[in-house]
């Protein structure tokens, strides 16, 4: 590409992402990142953008670190260098790649941590195996770096490891180091492996920094939702589309995951039901085929989905057809709101707020949690506790009535000045 000054670049990138369907906010990290690249530009008196240019910011911003040792934020900064460097060598925006660097534990101290991660793998996605073994390799790093086993870590040593993470990450990134610690600690405490076997005292070293209150649920009412679902044009395979995976949304509380995921196999016609192992939990979720589901899904399915071998029911409505991916719906589903005339002000408006609000519209309706956890497949009743934060009327149900108190009290408080 000829055009290498850096203003024109991000107009003509920023019209791309949104053609695409990226939204402002993400659009505004885009530019954010930018105009700091900008800032880098003007400092060195250099005029023209290139790759280079852009890996020399990079280089400064994160000093040199490897790809997978950089936080969240500081990834996304190499994306949105990525994007715009592609965009000036090719005049396309591709999907960037990654090659991730393998993480392996070695001899004997590596021997539990590699046990570990074998044992938490029967029982946790394999994305979650991966932000495990990224968490507690840097426990694994720092026992190496001082000639440690797992036998002989002791207090002094585990000390310098937490300061080593206050010093080198972000509250977030170490707080959710320091959890993924803690289970590795409290496995190795139950067989035995450290000097001392007393996982409390382990646990009141890994502390977190701070309490993080749960953000309270976005839910819409059941008739926002009923207009939601109502503003779905279903004369088009789109439409057709749209609507079966927003009624498995709405109806029956399924993630974006489970949805775009869904395979043939997992509609048992027969029997009338679905059957979904959630990605999310593995946890096996059997629930019944209703007439307007099954309808819907048939509907897609003869009259909306490209022939195309693919095993998954929901695809792409446009060549070259694949596997949906989680962005798009979100997207969708705030068209259709906006079609169907709700407010999503200062609410989220994806897939998961239909799955929030099945959840709380199922509690006015005075349904019991183990029945709601059920449905949503929630392990423990205590996940389910979490919606009964939106609702309001259940939760002044919850209220004490304030005892009379008598005159009396308020005199032996303040005491008897007469």
């Amino acid at each position: 590409m000829n055009e290498s000054r850096l203003s024109e670049l991000r107009q003509r990138v920023e019209a791309v992402l949104r053609s695409k369907g990226y939204k402002e906010s993400c659009i505004r990290r885009y530019n954010q990142t930018w105009e700091r690249i900008r800032e880098f530009m003007d400092s060195l008196n250099i005029d023209s953008y290139s790759r280079s240019v852009g890996d020399a910011f990079l280089d400064e911003c994160h000093q040199n670190k490897q790809y997978e040792q950089l936080t969240h934020r500081q990834k996304e900064r190499v994306r949105h260098v990525d994007v715009l460097s592609v965009f000036w060598e090719t005049g396309s925006m591709a999907r960037p790649h990654y090659k991730y660097r393998e993480i392996l534990f070695e001899g004997m101290l590596g021997e539990p941590f590699n046990t570990f991660i074998k044992e938490e793998s029967l029982v946790k996605r394999s994305s979650s195996i991966t932000r495990y073994k990224e968490r507690i390799e840097h426990l694994y790093r720092h026992l190496q770096k001082e000639g440690k086993t797992v036998a002989t870590l002791d207090t002094p040593c585990m000390l310098r490891f937490l300061n080593s993470l206050n010093r080198d990450k972000t509250p977030n990134d170490r707080n959710s180091t320091i959890m993924t610690i803690r289970i590795f600690i409290r496995y190795l405490c139950s067989l035995g492996l450290l000097i001392n076997n007393c996982s409390e005292q382990w646990m009141s070293l890994l502390k977190l920094r701070q309490v993080y209150q749960s953000k309270i649920p976005s839910v819409y009412t059941a008739e926002e939702v009923e207009a939601l679902i109502g503003a779905i044009d279903r004369g088009h395979p789109q439409g057709k589309r749209d609507y079966a995976m927003i009624l498995l949304a709405a109806r029956y509380g399924l993630r974006i995951s489970d949805i775009i995921g869904m395979r043939y196999c997992n509609l048992d016609w027969e029997n009338n039901r679905i059957v979904v192992f959630q990605q999310k939990t593995g946890k096996k979720v059997v629930l019944p085929l209703s007439e307007e589901v099954g309808n819907a899904i048939i509907d897609y399915l003869q009259y909306g989905r490209p022939k195309i071998e693919l095993p998954y029911v929901f695809i792409t409505a446009h060549a070259p057809y694949k596997e949906l991916t989680s962005n798009g719906m979100g997207i969708t589903i705030k068209d259709y709101f906006r079609i169907a005339g709700v407010s999503f002000t200062n609410k989220k408006h994806g897939p998961h707020a239909l799955r929030h609000s099945l959840a709380s519209n199922l509690l006015k309706s005075n349904e019991s949690l183990p029945v709601i956890s059920e449905i949503l497949g929630h392990s423990t009743t205590e996940t389910t506790m979490e919606y009964l934060r939106v609702d309001l009327k259940l939760l002044r149900q919850c209220a004490l009535e304030v005892p009379f108190v008598p005159s009396s009290f308020y005199g032996n408080l303040y005491g008897n000045n007469d």
